[in-house]
């Protein structure tokens, strides 16, 4: 790790001021997630364009995300970048208030969540600035916006228990503000931790050599797979659990539960790792991911519900871990950034395409459409038998 010099020490509260970024960061994830489709069947979408509506922004966030990393690395500072993406997606949100219609309603919600989402490579960058000057846990600070994730589930979840369906869009407004506000608190490094930073950022690899290596596009596609799994559940996992008679106080707790287990994965990640492996992990996590969607239709009840949902810590928690502990393992550290890059091009992509497809599915299968989602871990399961078969020796080479 490459410090900061000498008796250069870090921004006052550093750590402090970028956990309360990544809190209200994450905070509008915690309400959009479970409640954005929710308020938008209210509008009178139908089911295809709640999918459509969700999955076309999906799609232009990821294929943006690198252009927004250059954006970035432009500015003056990285604070200056944030705040350049995520106060414009405020305002762009609350005029998505006055649109009733398919066209502009994915006009405003869609560019608001992509200058959302193009903050945080900005935030990510900071964060490690201060883990590799100024020897910061990076873990700690990030773990917040897990605890808001939660919180804003909860919290939204009880609100909406006695305020109508029309309050979602203020929450998630709100929660807009509140990351706003927090980017206007974040540090900024010295400039000689920054002339630090660009003298040894390391040459950017193009894509397709990260690619070339033949053990990384195993768990890329595997992990994915997996992921994309999750777009019915993602896009309509709240509206089926209301049809079923669960209050909105039930279902954010059964949202906060899986991101509960996620958070205790992650904590547990090292050890688990070094006994059984990066490729085990993933294949633990198509399992698991087989189980929850083939169950998911059936009415659990309420403890059935939340037992289901601990499955998230795998199907979600022990996919990303092993998909990043694949690629370190897997290409040098000089390309890890591109192979990063890659991961979240492949699985964004995979993501958006199931997600529109999850809406022509729901409406005509209903829940069934969940178990369908369960054939997408079957995949990734024949991906990695093909890579354990005949991919483990370059791997490792």
């Amino acid at each position: 790790m490459t410090t900061a010099p000498a008796g250069l020490a870090a921004p006052p509260h550093f750590a402090l001021r970028m956990s309360a970024f990544f809190g209200g960061f994450f905070m509008i994830n915690g309400v959009a997630l479970p409640w954005f489709p929710v308020w938008l069947e209210w509008r009178g979408l139908s089911d295809v364009e709640i999918a459509g509506l969700i999955a076309i922004p999906m799609a232009f966030r990821v294929t943006m995300t690198p252009i927004g990393g250059i954006i970035a690395d432009r500015m003056p500072t990285r604070r200056f970048a944030v705040r350049m993406f995520i106060v414009p997606a405020a305002l762009v949100f609350l005029l998505a208030g006055t649109a009733h219609s398919y066209w502009p309603l994915l006009l405003l919600t869609g560019g608001a969540f992509t200058l959302w989402q193009l903050a945080l490579p900005a935030g990510e960058a900071l964060a490690l600035t201060g883990v590799r000057r100024f020897g910061l846990d990076y873990g700690r600070m990030r773990l917040w916006g897990s605890v808001a994730f939660i919180s804003a589930n909860v919290g939204s979840g009880a609100l909406l228990g006695l305020l109508p369906t029309a309050a979602i869009f203020w929450f998630i407004f709100g929660a807009f503000t509140i990351a706003a506000i927090m980017a206007f608190i974040l540090p900024m490094t010295p400039r000689t931790v920054r002339a630090i930073d660009d003298a040894t950022r390391p040459e950017t690899k193009p894509a397709w050599k990260v690619l070339s290596h033949p053990g990384l596009l195993a768990p890329i596609l595997a992990g994915g797979l997996i992921q994309g799994s999750h777009a019915a559940f993602y896009s309509f996992g709240s509206i089926y659990w209301q049809s079923l008679g669960f209050s909105s106080i039930q279902i954010g707790g059964f949202w906060a539960i899986s991101i509960a287990c996620e958070i205790l994965l992650f904590v547990w990640s090292g050890a688990m790792v070094r006994r059984i492996g990066p490729f085990a992990m993933l294949a633990l996590g198509a399992v698991a991911a087989i189980v929850r969607w083939t169950v998911f239709p059936a009415d659990l009840g309420g403890f059935g519900y939340m037992a289901l949902q601990t499955l998230h810590g795998l199907t979600f928690g022990a996919v990303f871990l092993g998909n990043q502990f694949a690629v370190v393992r897997a290409v040098p550290e000089e390309m890890a950034g591109s192979a990063q890059g890659v991961v979240v091009l492949f699985s964004g992509l995979i993501m958006a395409g199931m997600t529109a497809l999850s809406g022509p599915l729901y409406h005509a299968f209903g829940p069934e459409a969940f178990r369908l989602m369960a054939i997408l871990p079957v995949l990734a399961l024949v991906v990695l038998a093909i890579h354990h078969l005949f991919l483990r020796q370059p791997l490792e080479a």
